[in-house]
């Protein structure tokens, strides 16, 4: 069978082809960087250039493939609201019509619990759980409209299935370790209430698992699951535990969340796209969720054995030449310009 993966230069798409690869499916990998993403995969990938910004190129790559993994994953960091608008929303509907105009049958969206991020822990929510106020945050925000147009045009002809991972973390994920690294080192990044909330992380293992799950599941299709790591740590644990592997000292646990609160929300307004307060409350607010739909309908067991693979991270980390490293293979957050130099290529205004 063959499958197309967007965004194969990235750590999410990146790792997806390669377990499409050891599951014995032929890969064709959508890329804006050929050069970053031949870098990072097996030559059995067939790369082909563009972006979910062009449904001729998607189109083109996806032509004779069964399934679809959309991948719209944007560097860390607050980005205007025009892009994540583009990337999420006006892509999943580029993503669509192209997919139906060729006959992909089954399309996998990788989404975010962040579709249901808010001012409140998320304790033992499911993706039955109806919001009381608006996901926080220009990224949380796009991120549901794109979901909500994925799934709500399900159906025998196009079937669709959105996952929801929680903090994705593993070996590979460049663009992660170097905001977590900057943040630590310039003191943005902390804990509050001495890290005493519930984390929830999603190991990219765990995530390509579900995600090749999600491509032959018969109950998956017009449905989102959750799908995160089987251990749940406190902030102060699970971060302590990640920095350490890294090599970054341990977290700062006495964050003042009344006061970030208040410069997140000027922050806000000055433009940043809700970001820091969507930050904010990831590092404040408990997380767990039930996964037990995946469980039930995809078979997903969501396994983790933390210490072998933070030894994973931190050996993967030493071949890359260490933080200093890792922090020059970055990528930037993208900005509107950006968005404008896609549009204009793919024949819009």
């Amino acid at each position: 069978m063959r499958a197309l993966v967007t965004g194969a230069s990235g750590f999410v798409g990146s790792a997806l082809c390669k377990a499409l690869l050891q599951a014995g499916y032929q890969v064709v990998g959508l890329t804006r960087d050929r050069a970053g993403a031949a870098s990072r995969l097996p030559g059995e990938v067939e790369l082909m250039d563009g972006s979910v910004g062009d449904p001729e190129q998607i189109a083109r790559a996806a032509a004779g493939c069964e399934l679809f993994f959309l991948v719209a994953r944007r560097p860390p960091g607050p980005a205007p609201q025009r892009v994540l608008r583009w990337l999420h929303v006006a892509g999943s509907e580029n993503v669509l019509r192209a997919a139906r105009h060729v006959g992909v049958q089954r399309v996998v969206h990788i989404s975010s619990a962040d579709v249901s991020l808010t001012a409140e822990d998320r304790m033992h929510w499911d993706e039955k759980r109806l919001l009381t106020a608006p996901a926080v945050g220009a990224f949380a925000q796009s991120k549901l409209m794109a979901e909500e147009l994925m799934l709500a045009t399900s159906d025998d002809e196009l079937q669709v299935v959105a996952l929801r991972p929680a903090r994705v973390w593993g070996p590979g994920d460049i663009d992660g370790v170097a905001r977590l690294a900057l943040g630590v080192r310039c003191g943005s990044f902390r804990l509050y209430g001495g890290g005493r909330n519930i984390v929830a992380t999603t190991h990219i293992d765990n995530l390509c698992k579900a995600a090749l799950l999600a491509a032959r599941a018969e109950r998956a299709p017009s449905h989102a699951y959750y799908v995160t790591d089987g251990e749940f740590l406190d902030a102060a644990e699970f971060y302590g535990k990640l920095l350490a592997a890294l090599g970054l000292p341990a977290p700062v646990l006495n964050g003042n969340s009344s006061l970030a609160w208040l410069g997140a929300q000027l922050n806000a307004r000055l433009g940043d796209g809700g970001a820091q307060k969507a930050e904010l409350l990831r590092n404040a607010r408990s997380a767990l969720f039930d996964v037990s739909a995946a469980v039930h309908d995809l078979a997903y067991e969501p396994t983790l054995e933390l210490a072998p693979r933070l030894l994973e991270l931190s050996t993967w980390l030493a071949d890359q030449g260490g933080v200093e490293a890792v922090l020059g293979k970055a990528r930037r957050a993208p900005v509107a310009a950006d968005v404008d130099d896609q549009v204009r290529a793919a024949g819009g205004d």
